[in-house]
């Protein structure tokens, strides 16, 4: 005799394909007990069941059979006992020359938790006073195993009742499209997502993006000192120059692999060398890792981490590339990072009092050079304090003069967007001379003009960064 382990019924219940099927009179081997009520059932087309067939050493013993497995579980109420609703079972089962396995009540069914454990009825609630019967049953037709297991408590009684016809284990159930086999791959495509790019962002004009991506971070700085990661161990090194950091949204149907391969592609395509790169585990804990190169992505699990840096030698000034991707089972992002080495322009505040007081008596204004504000936003960088202090001793020396601060913007975005943006820029620096320098408030006045008063040609970054700028103007009147 076989033995298999108690956990076997635990096996059984995940083989094998469940079905809503709902088990009637008409297709169950038994008539129900009167007022039995079904508590739970299922049914398998084709799975193996452990089909007890003894008790050695107070464990229950069983075999191997296989078939499609129907399971019924019934309750009823405590005034059956469960020896006799079992016995009620046998009493059928030999009427129509079954062969009993075996059969056992009480103390005769060895350690009752074992035996529940094997039996696996649907309903656990108890395990008490068991009784149990197997048996096999043969007609013209098939040939079935049965199994029935009662126990009791105090409210109640429990029924598991179990069949198995024996049938080959059907493997017609699925078949391979011929057609579908023989037709070429066909690529996943994709929709044009740019309408939903973060306001003011675009490609880097060397890198562009995969197909059905949009930008959903985007920070630009003419200067900057950025981090990265390289050498064996994935030091923190820094890298200073122009920077353009780009966070994609891509469709989940990318793996991190094609992702990261296309970026490989495209970054040796323009010459640039590897420099260093991680995958998965190799890179370490994500949130370490992003806080350590200071990533515009961060949304992932370190097991779907990307990163590579490559450099680009040029005579005027070596590009480097970073790229880092990372997602989920939902979603994935890349961060595509491009520095730019420059010198730094330290000499943007070309603006002195000589030189504000020789344009306000020439032409009536003059551009605020060095006014610099982060991308796409209101609030000054720390490079602005210079001018505004310039600004400051102008106007204390002019406390008779009216003057309007005037914002301008590039033609990148909408006209709306373009004219609330430069409003709110002309206000933070009439806000900043008013409550940090004590500029009197009725002195200066906002004014947006959006994108249009350009002085240069918008269709280059060099004049596109000419028109984003802020001018005092000398008003004549008092209106």
């Amino acid at each position: 005799m076989k033995k298999f382990a108690l956990l076997g019924r635990s096996v059984i219940m995940s083989v094998g394909l469940l079905s809503s099927y709902t088990i009637t009179a008409r297709d169950n081997l038994f008539s129900p007990l009167p007022d039995s009520k079904v508590a739970e059932q299922s049914l398998r087309h084709f799975s193996p069941y452990w089909l007890v067939n003894g008790i050695a050493g107070n464990k229950p013993q069983s075999i191997v059979v296989k078939g499609k497995v129907r399971r019924l579980n019934y309750q009823l109420s405590p005034s059956y006992l469960p020896e006799h609703a079992v016995n009620n079972y046998v009493s059928q089962l030999e009427k129509h020359g079954a062969e009993l396995l075996f059969h056992c009540n009480k103390d005769q069914c060895g350690n009752w938790d074992k035996l529940q454990k094997m039996v696996g009825p649907l309903n656990k609630l108890s395990e008490r006073n068991p009784s149990l019967v197997t048996a096999k049953l043969t007609s013209d037709t098939k040939s079935m195993y049965v199994s029935v297991y009662a126990t009791n408590w105090k409210n109640g009684m429990n029924v598991q009742l179990d069949v198995v016809e024996v049938i080959e284990e059907p493997l017609d159930l699925v078949e391979i499209d011929s057609t579908f086999l023989r037709s070429n791959v066909k690529q996943v495509s994709y929709t044009n997502q740019s309408h939903k790019d973060k306001k003011g962002a675009s490609d880097h004009p060397m890198i562009q993006r995969l197909p059905g991506a949009y930008i959903w971070e985007y920070k630009q700085f003419g200067f900057k000192q950025t981090p990265i990661a390289l050498g064996k161990n994935l030091n923190v090194e820094q890298r200073k120059g122009k920077v353009t950091s780009i966070g994609y949204h891509l469709p989940r149907t990318y793996s991190e692999y094609e992702v990261d391969a296309n970026y490989k592609a495209a970054f040796e395509k323009l010459g640039f060398e590897l420099q260093a790169s991680c995958s998965g585990r190799e890179c370490g804990n994500e949130k370490r890792f992003v806080e350590k190169i200071q990533s515009v992505v961060y949304n992932g699990n370190e097991k779907s981490q990307r990163y590579r840096f490559y450099t680009l030698k040029r005579e005027e000034g070596d590009v480097h590339g970073l790229v880092y991707v990372i997602g989920y089972k939902g979603a994935l992002w890349a961060e595509v990072r491009l520095i730019e080495e420059t010198a730094l322009v330290d000499d943007r505040v070309e603006i002195d009092l000589d030189g504000l007081i020789n344009g306000i008596d020439q032409n009536g204004y003059v551009a605020l050079d060095g006014l610099l504000f982060k991308f796409d936003s209101d609030e000054m960088l720390p490079e602005a304090t210079p001018v505004l202090n310039v600004l400051t001793e102008y106007l204390k020396g002019n406390p008779k003069g009216l003057f309007y601060v005037v914002g301008h913007t590039d033609d990148k975005g909408t006209q709306q967007y373009n004219s609330a943006l430069s409003e709110r820029r002309a206000k933070a620096v009439v806000n900043a001379l008013v409550n940090q320098h004590r500029i009197p408030k009725g002195q200066l006045t906002a004014k947006g003009m959006g994108e249009f008063s350009p002085v240069a040609n918008n269709s280059h970054e060099q004049g596109q960064k000419q028109n984003r700028r802020v001018e005092l103007v000398l008003r004549s009147d008092n209106k």
